[in-house]
């Protein structure tokens, strides 16, 4: 059995997935007021470009840079291309291994010249893409509820693991 890293993936990438299966392409693709003029589509590119670089650089024995993506439009407009991503990277992340390393390059200059490289692992940078997808899923519950309130997420859809824990901790007393 898998740890709770991989199930969390899942969990998410699968809120994903139903989100795909539940939004029309015009709401997926409309400039919202709310996101200073972005889409849904571009948070959810966002996201799946993380994965598609995490999984590029276990595959391929390279270096992890978050930075250096590729930016593609045609998931931004397109959920079956966003579902299929989607689908790539579950089905990726219910077969991978825990005991890879990795090699995380990163910058913080404004410039993008001086890069450090930091060792990780496939389960840290797993758990940073928890966190990275979970953010970016709370800007989009939240664009949601105020716009399409018609379309039904998963009750814990952006919300963090601490906060759900929290929240039935509560719930329970």
């Amino acid at each position: 059995m898998q740890n709770h890293i991989f199930i969390a993936n899942r969990e998410i990438l699968s809120q994903l997935i139903h989100l795909c299966e539940n939004i029309t392409p015009l709401q997926y693709c409309e400039a919202l007021n709310l996101l200073s003029q972005n889409t849904i589509g571009k948070h959810m590119r966002h996201i799946i470009e993380f994965y598609d670089i995490l999984i590029e650089a276990y595959e391929k024995n390279k270096p992890i840079s978050y930075d250096k993506r590729v930016h593609c439009t045609e998931t931004e407009t397109s959920l079956v291309l966003a579902s299929q991503r989607l689908s790539k990277a579950l089905n990726w992340v219910e077969n991978a291994q825990t005991d890879k390393k990795l090699m995380l390059i990163v910058s913080y200059d404004s410039e993008g010249k001086n890069s450090i490289s930091i060792p990780s692992s496939l389960e840290r940078e797993l758990v940073y893409n928890i966190e990275h997808a979970i953010h970016h899923m709370a800007i989009i519950r939240i664009a949601i509820e105020k716009e399409f309130p018609d379309i039904e997420l998963h009750k814990n859809f952006g919300i963090a693991y601490s906060t759900i824990r929290y929240r039935d901790d509560l719930c329970a007393h």
